[in-house]
């Protein structure tokens, strides 16, 4: 992409050169004080009140009934011109959210296919009987191309589930699934990474836990991002230790993780589940991250009419729950 952007650009000369990002009017325009809809609404508020305590006053003080209707239908008319705006501005907002959402979700959807096609590719040439033919180097620069390739589709996947979130057109296919088999799978999956950072990983769970009625592909998700956080945010120096508990709570499934890695400082704990959100401790750490994985698998979550939430401490460790509903029918069964 380098080289076909370095090409189109060769031809131009220095007066057609086209702007930097930086200095286009529609990004560094800043919204005006007198368009923000809170500032609108408090407005709105004020001269409601203004209203009701000077009609209060006027009609004290003059016995004619025309000034007070003329009084406080200056204010209404005040009021209505200022509530046509605060809507005409609330729908511009609305417009462009919707307009960014749909950026987002085009953009990603043609980036699936290229991507697909150099991970096709990578592997291929990652293939034992292919690796005959290649240098160490060789070798080397294709795994580095296929790690980051698989990192860019993990950003698109994420990407495009955020799109689908903020319109409410998330998918849902439940079924039954087993939650404690595809929790050990999801496990078996990321041991090789534990075991990197000597963390040693734990599960208990009951045996009356019945099949749940849920996506096992976007639960498989969930427990994913929740596990390989807890790995990923457990210090090498620390005795790492990542217990997830499957029980019965009532009418519900109660899931927990739990570590003891560097935990989420206080002040960071109401932003933990927003869009690109990381919190200060883990930039430390050198760990990469989108800050997407919590916000996805919150919203995965809610649509199954569950919950997330969690406790932590910093230095000390977190863990994370979820409850959803339980299907009644027995594992096995």
């Amino acid at each position: 992409m380098d080289k076909i952007t370095e090409k189109s650009t060769s031809h131009l000369t220095e007066a057609e050169t086209a702007p930097a990002v930086t200095k286009l009017s529609s990004e560094v325009e800043k919204p005006r004080f007198w368009e923000n809809p809170t500032f609108l609404f408090v407005l709105m508020g004020v001269l409601t009140m203004i209203v009701m305590i000077g009609t209060y006053f006027i009609a004290q003080r003059y016995d004619d009934p025309m000034i007070v209707i003329a009084s406080v239908s200056i204010v209404a008319g005040i009021t209505t011109l200022i509530g046509g705006i605060t809507i005409k501005t609330i729908d511009q907002l609305s417009q462009t959210n919707r307009m960014k959402t749909e950026f987002v979700s085009i953009a990603s959807h043609q980036l699936r296919t290229p991507l697909s096609i150099i991970k096709w590719y990578t592997e291929f040439l990652l293939k034992p009987e292919k690796q005959k033919n290649l240098t160490a180097d060789q070798l080397g620069y294709i795994k580095t191309i296929n790690q980051s390739n698989l990192r860019m589709i993990r950003l698109v996947n994420d990407l495009l589930d955020i799109s689908r979130v903020e319109s409410g057109k998330i998918q849902i296919r439940p079924e039954a699934t087993n939650i404690v088999e595809l929790t050990k799978n999801i496990m078996a999956e990321n041991h090789a990474l534990a075991d990197q950072k000597k963390i040693k990983l734990q599960l208990k769970y009951s045996d009356s836990i019945p099949l749940l009625l849920v996506d096992s592909k976007r639960m498989g998700m969930v427990i994913e991002n929740l596990l390989s956080n807890a790995i990923k945010y457990t210090r090498h120096d620390k005795q790492g230790v990542v217990s997830i508990n499957l029980s019965e709570d009532g009418k519900k499934l109660l899931f927990s993780i739990a570590d003891n890695g560097v935990g989420i400082p206080a002040s960071d704990h109401k932003n933990i589940f927003k869009k690109f959100f990381r919190a200060n401790n883990t930039m430390k750490l050198k760990t990469s991250g989108t800050g997407l994985g919590l916000f996805i698998a919150k919203a995965i979550v809610e649509s199954h009419k569950g919950k997330m939430w969690f406790v932590s401490r910093e230095d000390e460790g977190t863990t994370f729950y979820f409850n959803l509903p339980l299907k009644q029918k027995k594992l096995g069964a």
